[in-house]
C-alpha cells in the first residue's frame, strides 16, 4: 500500500448511497453484505445500534473508480443474535492469487475493522447473545462453528426454469404467520427466532385445514434459508417450486440486479440437487465464526 493510499475508515448509522453503488460494482462477491445493507435501508430501517463500516486503501466513498477500489465493508449489529451479527465483504475475495503485498494490505484493513468492532462493542455496552464475541466469518483469529463450511450457490432470476403448474388439489400458497414461524423454528437445529423469521420475505404451502407443510424464507442477506417440506409431502417437487417462486419474486424493488443465493452444506445432496435444477451455480465456500472482540488488535 502506497503512502498516498493510507487507510480510511467510515462508520455510519445509515447506508450511504456511495456504499451501495460501490458494492453493486463488485457483484456477485459482495452480494450478502449488499443485500443486508439494502434490507436495512429500504425495508426495515437500520436498527438503532447497527452500523455500516468501510475500511479502505484511500477514500473510496465518492470515488468514480468503483471497480478498482480496494476495501473491506461490513454491516454490524451487536443487538442481533442468535442470527448473524455481522456480514463482511472484502475485495480480496476477488483476487484469485493474492500476492504477499495484497495479503499485507488487506491484513491492515481487517485489523482496523476489528479495532472498530471493539470500539462499537464498548459503545453498545449491553449484554449480548454472544458475550465477548461477534458472530461473523472469514478471519484467522476465530473458531468455526461445528457446522463448518457451506457452499455458496448463486442464481439469477432469468435462469429460473419456468413452472406455472398449479399446486396439487387441496394445497395453496400463503405467507407465514408468527405461529407458522414458531413451527419453522421447531424443525431446524440452526439458531432461529420466530419473531425474526416473521420479518423476512417468505412463502409457504398450506393444506386445506391451514396447516403449513412446506416453507422457505429469504434471509436479511437475500439468501434462501429454512427451505423445508414435511416428510409426507416430499418427492413431489414442492420444495423446488417453492424455492423458485420465492427467489423469482426476489427481495423487493430495491434488488434489481437479479441475483439471489443459497448456502448449502456439501453433505446435503438433496439441496444441492435442487440448486442444480434451478440452474444455480456453486461459486465459493462460506463459514460462520465467532471472533473475540474483547481486546484491541489482532494476534497470530
Amino acid at each position: 500500500m502506497t503512502p498516498s493510499a493510507k487507510l480510511t475508515t467510515h462508520t455510519s448509522p445509515d447506508v450511504p448511497e456511495d456504499l451501495e453503488r460501490l458494492l453493486q460494482a463488485h457483484l456477485p462477491y459482495s452480494l450478502p453484505v449488499l443485500r443486508r445493507l439494502q434490507h436495512a435501508k429500504h425495508k426495515d430501517g437500520m436498527p438503532p445500534n447497527a452500523r455500516a463500516v468501510v475500511v479502505s486503501s484511500g477514500d473510496v466513498l465518492g470515488s468514480d473508480q468503483l471497480a478498482s477500489a480496494r476495501f473491506t465493508a461490513a454491516y454490524v449489529d451487536y443487538g442481533g443474535g442468535p442470527d448473524t451479527q455481522m456480514w463482511l465483504f472484502s475485495t480480496l475475495e476477488e483476487v484469485e492469487k493474492p500476492s504477499d503485498a495484497d495479503k499485507a494490505e488487506y491484513r491492515l484493513q481487517i485489523e482496523e475493522l476489528v479495532r472498530e468492532l471493539v470500539k462499537l462493542g464498548k459503545e453498545y455496552g449491553k449484554p449480548t447473545v454472544y458475550p465477548g464475541v461477534c458472530f461473523w466469518g472469514h478471519l484467522g483469529r476465530a473458531a468455526p462453528r461445528a457446522t463448518g463450511f457451506y457452499d455458496k450457490w448463486l442464481f439469477q432470476a432469468k435462469g429460473f426454469p419456468e413452472n406455472d403448474a398449479p399446486l396439487p388439489d387441496g394445497m395453496r400458497w400463503d405467507t407465514a404467520s408468527l405461529d407458522d414461524c414458531r413451527i419453522v423454528v421447531s424443525r431446524t437445529d440452526i439458531p432461529r427466532v420466530a419473531e425474526t423469521l416473521f420479518r423476512l420475505q417468505n412463502l409457504i404451502i398450506r393444506i386445506g385445514d391451514g396447516t403449513p407443510i412446506a416453507w422457505a424464507f429469504l434471509g436479511f442477506d437475500g439468501s434462501l434459508c429454512s427451505l423445508h417440506c414435511e416428510e409426507p409431502y416430499r418427492r413431489r417437487g414442492l420444495a423446488k417450486a417453492l424455492g423458485a417462486k420465492l427467489m423469482r419474486t426476489g427481495c423487493g424493488p430495491y434488488a434489481t440486479d437479479g441475483w439471489t443465493s443459497a448456502d448449502v452444506a456439501a453433505s446435503n445432496a438433496g439441496s444441492r440437487g435442487m440448486c442444480k435444477s434451478l440452474n444455480g451455480e456453486q461459486h465459493w465456500e462460506v463459514s460462520w465464526m465467532m471472533i473475540d472482540i474483547t481486546e484491541d488488535g489482532l494476534k497470530d
